[in-house]
């Protein structure tokens, strides 16, 4: 049995595809015009393993480079079973796990027996920004879960589990005002009705939240700290090369879910604790491989003139050696997020400080 790769964000042969492209469903694949050819390029738009006559075809995630000599059955394996833990971890329904079992077992089964196909099947498709984010999750030691519709933050500084939307930790509040009429005859204000309005369920889900204590702070920081992490998966431009920045409703939602900790910590009594902003990209560049780590670096702070107190921190992420991580479970030796805490290139908001 043949295995192909694929990445998702990149074209792929439309003659050698064509079958496929024109047997699963149309989000698979997008239709850009070229440039130069004016002829119409398929990209695909996943991540996930699909069959097909007699070859499995992995479709890699954005920015892993895919290498010539690369063992393409070990590849397979690797990313099957990142998505069997995936939707183990995450409790997620899958219809083919459901019918088929694990995803690697029934990838190793396919190819001992040379299984073929008629039809195009899917056996796994993703949109791959929950996964990555919760790759990241794992990577930092996520305290956010979601269970029955709460949002649930497992803080060890408070040491408790508390919802970040009960109504206690309300970031704002209604003063509602009726509708009144002035009794001429009476000579006085007569309330006609009460303001009518549904006080909807505030639901904010931050991706990841995670405590630090650092034992000797540098640059007169904390020792507490709450770092608040937006990952994001989509953000380069192939053609320039380049990161696109956040959009103005991304970063003022970081905003708000710092300022919502600094009022959680404040509410509970925890002062002098430094609230932290970063936003996690994957690493396009591979400029990670000459860190220390060769899995993780910060690339960059995002400062705004109109919020000096609120900056955000880039970080790049081997997207890679990430699945490596959460495959073999790679011992990072040292919290690299404490790392990343101790430089004075990244600033906290802080409760109960002065200067902030």
């Amino acid at each position: 049995m043949e295995i192909e790769l694929i990445q998702d964000g990149k074209g792929v042969d439309y003659n050698k595809y064509r079958d496929v492209i024109e047997n699963v469903k149309e989000s698979l694949f997008r239709r850009n015009m070229g440039k130069e050819t004016k002829e119409w390029i398929y990209i695909s738009n996943f991540v996930g393993i699909l069959f097909d006559k007699n070859r499995l075809i992995l479709s890699l995630p954005k920015s892993v480079i895919i290498k010539e000599d690369v063992d393409k059955e070990t590849l397979l394996y690797k990313y099957a079973r990142l998505f069997d833990l995936y939707f183990m971890a995450n409790e997620k329904k899958c219809d083919f796990i459901d019918k088929n079992g694990f995803i690697e077992y029934w990838c190793n089964q396919a190819i001992k027996e040379n299984k073929t196909t008629t039809m195009t099947q899917e056996i796994i498709t993703f949109k791959f920004e929950m996964v990555f984010e919760w790759m990241i999750g794992e990577f930092f030691h996520n305290q956010i879960s979601i269970q029955k519709g709460d949002v649930l933050f497992n803080s060890q500084l408070l040491d408790k589990e508390i919802n970040i939307n009960d109504t206690k930790y309300n970031t704002y509040h209604w003063n509602a005002i009726g509708k009144q009429k002035r009794d001429h005859k009476q000579k006085q204000i007569v309330k006609e009705r009460e303001s009518v309005f549904i006080n909807q369920n505030k639901k904010n889900i931050p991706d990841i939240v995670c405590e630090r204590i650092l034992e000797n702070p540098k640059y007169e920081r904390p020792q507490k700290s709450c770092c608040i992490l937006d990952a994001k998966y989509y953000g380069w431009d192939y053609e320039k090369e380049a990161y696109y920045l956040p959009r103005n409703l991304d970063i003022y939602k970081q905003f708000f879910y710092q300022e919502q900790f600094q009022r959680i910590y404040e509410k509970e009594n925890e002062t002098n604790v430094g609230v932290y902003n970063f936003l996690v990209l994957p690493d396009y560049l591979g400029d990670t491989k000459d860190t220390k780590w060769r899995i993780i670096r910060q690339c960059a702070v995002i400062e705004f003139d109109y919020h000096q107190n609120q900056k955000i921190a880039v970080l790049q992420v081997d997207i890679e050696k990430l699945v490596d991580f959460i495959y073999s479970g790679l011992d990072m030796k040292e919290d690299v997020l404490s790392v990343f805490l101790g430089n004075n290139r990244v600033v906290p908001m802080i409760y109960g400080n002065e200067k902030v």
